[in-house]
């Protein structure tokens, strides 16, 4: 029970993370994939497991992640801040950082929906 309550927060949470990516400039694919992470959540907490949907989605998140590493790093060697600071054309890594850190919580939700399927049943 626990978990359903989880998956079911956690997804409408996900949900409005798509929600308020409407207005961005590369709105599509953020909607979209917010969209997914809801999806796979609402079917985990009603223990409609799809491994096969699963996993690809687990290596997009976990490459797309990656691939804006160089942006976080970027920041880290910068003194800005995150949260209030407007992004401009010489400061990239704002923007990357921001979106590195919705697919890691994104990542993060994902490997939850895994785990509560491996403890439902064995992969290999």
């Amino acid at each position: 029970m626990v978990y359903k309550i989880a998956n079911i927060l956690l997804a409408l949470l996900f949900a409005l993370f798509a929600y308020f990516q409407l207005n961005d400039p590369d709105a599509i694919s953020w909607v979209l994939l917010y969209m997914y992470v809801a999806v796979m959540l609402g079917m985990a907490a009603f223990n409609r497991f799809n491994l096969a949907f699963l996993i690809p989605g687990l290596v997009i998140f976990a490459l797309y992640f990656l691939y804006l590493t160089p942006g976080i790093i970027d920041w880290f060697a910068s003194d800005d801040n995150l949260v209030g600071v407007e992004m401009t054309d010489d400061k990239p890594y704002i923007e990357n950082t921001r979106e590195a850190f919705g697919l890691l919580m994104a990542l993060v939700a994902l490997i939850f929906v895994l785990l509560q399927l491996r403890k439902q049943r064995p992969l290999i």
